[in-house]
């Protein structure tokens, strides 16, 4: 017997047709609005790659409800590798499983797009999102030493030292024996030193 859940990415509940998932135009169609809404000035996505889309996160969805994480993180990590890791495929995902109860998921999509930023040397933007995410997590921290101390040196020069000063807190105790240690302890010693300088200007 199949069981229907409600698709939590569509506006309608989808039908079965020969056990593969169909999303009706009624629902397509809000999904569009809203991404084109969302991102006005972003590349355009075609009705048929939304399909694509939402089918992939309803499959992952339905993963996670049925206790295979592992899978569900599959699924969404191979869908971006097919399409070149996009940065806004990254954006978009972030987007739709904002609600999801599993905070897991958004959370590794953002490190993952933090990641792929750094090697697009895409600062500004990388900057955006990690402000964006240290409002909602405040223990947001990007996944590798390196991403980290990177992202806390661009930030530290681009002005955002609050930024750097939160991901350089806890540096030493998440990567132990990094040599990277000693690089991250000097620049939190350097933004220490430069708050009051700051604040007596």
């Amino acid at each position: 017997m199949m069981v229907i859940a409600r698709n939590p990415h569509a506006g309608t509940i989808p039908s079965f047709e020969n056990s593969k998932t169909s999303v009706s135009r009624r629902g397509l169609a809000m999904i569009e609005t809203f991404f084109r809404t969302l991102w006005p000035g972003g590349v355009p996505i075609s009705k048929d790659e939304l399909r694509d889309e939402t089918a992939v996160l309803w499959d992952a969805h339905c993963s996670m409800r049925c206790g295979n994480p592992a899978r569900s993180w599959r699924v969404l990590s191979e869908w971006l590798r097919s399409r070149g890791d996009q940065p806004e495929d990254y954006g978009r995902l972030c987007a739709r499983v904002l609600n999801w109860k599993e905070r897991w998921v958004i959370a590794r999509l953002t490190e993952a797009r933090v990641a792929r930023l750094l090697v697009l040397r895409r600062s500004s933007e990388v900057l955006d999102v990690v402000a964006q995410r240290l409002t909602v997590d405040p223990h947001f921290r990007p996944s590798s030493a390196a991403d980290t101390l990177s992202l806390a040196q661009i930030a530290a020069r681009g002005g955002a030292q609050r930024i750097s000063r939160i991901l350089l807190s806890d540096f030493s105790a998440r990567f132990p024996g990094d040599p990277r240690v000693s690089v991250s302890e000097a620049l939190k010693r350097r933004l220490t030193q430069q708050a009051p300088a700051q604040m007596r200007a």
